[in-house]
């Protein structure tokens, strides 16, 4: 996917899957708690800092946490 940032990644994921968006953004744009961002094996730390780079041969993992008993 094209993009130089986690959040130029993001939103070009939104563009295909539009209802992602409420599952990792809240309603100020930045990730959800439950959510997990890794940049090529280092997690984002600042979960309100997306410009974080992304190499143009970089991974962008998200994981999303399951709680329950």
């Amino acid at each position: 996917m094209p993009g130089s940032t986690v959040r130029e990644l993001l939103e070009g994921l939104f563009a295909i899957r539009p209802i992602l968006r409420g599952y990792l953004l809240d309603e100020q744009g930045v990730l959800r708690h439950h959510v997990a961002a890794f940049v090529d094996g280092d997690v984002v730390r600042d979960k309100r800092q997306l410009d974080i780079p992304v190499p143009p041969d970089g991974e962008l993992f998200l994981l999303q946490a399951l709680s329950g008993g």
